[in-house]
């Protein structure tokens, strides 16, 4: 079991969606809504404004997010590469966000990304993600481990820092296993995501 104060986010429209919803409830953990825009929803992003067919979209996807992850208390995207770049539709999405008492965690799988900001403006609790534990072509516990020292130097240098991983690398579980207690040994505090959402 996982004991330290870890955030979970769960994939809507999958067929363990519900399942692992629960699961993190009943173990006390914090639950997230992955939240994706592109490539599985298909969007215009047009650059002047957002289309009216995109926010449709954004918004149906996310009432069924809070439906079938019930007890969610933030959002943070999956993937969504171009649309976490595109303002105008980060703005109108937020401005739905804002009505559903959650906080944005902008993933920053695009060093273009907006979401935060706009979050922000949209006077939104928010948080940013500093780096991946692991990448799909990299997940051995040796990287998870060089990429988790760094969040926790850029943690000691500013304060704080979000790492971000993946359940499924078994490169990834191990390290942190490893990893979470001898830093806590050293005096970092480990907090849930919604800790550093402000």
């Amino acid at each position: 079991a996982v004991t330290w104060p870890v955030t979970f986010a769960v994939m809507p429209e999958s067929p363990r969606t519900k399942k692992a919803a629960k699961a993190t409830l009943e173990a006390g953990k914090e639950l997230i809504i992955h939240y994706p825009f592109d490539p599985f929803q298909k969007l215009a992003l047009d650059k002047d404004a957002a289309a009216p067919e995109d926010v449709a979209s954004a918004t149906k996807l996310l009432d069924k997010c809070l439906r079938d992850i019930p007890g969610a208390v933030g959002i943070n995207n999956h993937r969504s590469y171009r649309g976490t770049q595109n303002r105008p539709l980060m703005r109108e999405f937020m401005k739905v966000l804002k009505t559903k008492n959650l906080y944005y965690l902008d993933s920053k799988v695009s060093p273009k990304t907006v979401a935060y900001e706009e979050a922000k403006a949209a006077h939104i609790p928010a948080a940013m993600n500093f780096i991946f534990l692991d990448t799909a072509e990299l997940h051995t516990r040796a990287f998870c481990a060089k990429n988790l020292a760094d969040a926790v130097a850029h943690a000691r240098k500013h304060g704080e820092a979000v790492a971000i991983g993946h359940h499924y690398f078994r490169g990834t579980l191990d390290c942190l296993k490893e990893g979470m207690p001898r830093y806590a040994k050293e005096g970092v505090e480990f907090v849930k995501a919604s800790a550093l959402a402000r």
